[in-house]
């Protein structure tokens, strides 16, 4: 699922946006294409896009098993059933925004318990 774009490919992308009249639509594709050129993490998935358990796991940066307690626990939109379980790629970035929303609240909500007057060495509570 991963790859750095090749330079023959990317030569042949940076070409056809030569014809591309509206600049702020070829600075986009540049940015995403110098991503693509430098990032062997960076892949580019159409959202229905469906994808294995394993390879959800390797994006979410997880063991498979832990994607197939993901979708057991309703965490995680899966298609199919059994051991051919496919999850669309939209489903994965929904999964990490709400994540990540959840994790800013939970700092969030610590930070509030924490201000000037809270000694260094006090344990907060956080579970």
């Amino acid at each position: 699922m991963t790859g750095v774009l090749a330079p023959d490919e990317a030569r042949q992308l940076r070409a056809a946006l030569e014809g591309v009249t509206d600049s702020a639509v070829r600075d986009a594709f540049l940015r995403l294409l110098a991503v693509l050129e430098e990032s062997p993490a960076a892949v580019v998935l159409p959202a229905d896009e469906l994808l294995s358990t394993q390879a959800v796991a390797e994006h979410l940066g997880v063991s498979r098993m832990t994607v197939v307690r993901l979708i057991d626990q309703g965490r995680l939109e899966a298609a199919g059933g059994g051991t051919h379980r496919r999850v669309r790629a939209s489903e994965v970035e929904r999964y990490l925004a709400d994540r990540k929303a959840k994790r800013r609240s939970a700092l969030a909500s610590l930070a509030e318990d924490i201000d000037f007057d809270t000694p260094s060495d006090e344990v907060v509570t956080t579970r």
